[in-house]
């Protein structure tokens, strides 16, 4: 059950970052902005390696300005109090203890 768990985990922190950040790119932001964001290889990279974290660094490279440190603060902990409650309810639906 916990291998369960964290695979589940794993997929939706790749998952919902990666959503995220696509509708960003494609509802948000303008070609300037478009055209600083990662290449294909750099996006796979770090969403794998850093999950929601990445979302730091999405905001930095993507926008200019102080805003984007709040964007990115922000999104992350909002994510990341998402993906908690998401395991908290999994955790009890497995019947597995803390």
């Amino acid at each position: 059950m916990k291998v369960l768990r964290y695979v589940i985990q794993l997929a939706l922190g790749i998952g919902l970052t990666f959503a995220l950040q696509r509708w960003d790119k494609r509802r948000n932001l303008d070609e300037a902005q478009r055209a600083r964001a990662w290449n294909t290889a750099s996006w796979g990279s770090a969403l794998y390696g850093f999950g929601p974290l990445s979302l730091l660094a999405w905001f930095w490279v993507t926008r200019r300005g102080w805003p984007r440190i709040v964007y990115g603060v922000a999104s992350t902990v909002a994510l990341g109090a998402l993906l908690a409650g998401i395991d908290e309810l999994l955790r009890s639906a497995l019947g597995m203890k803390r």
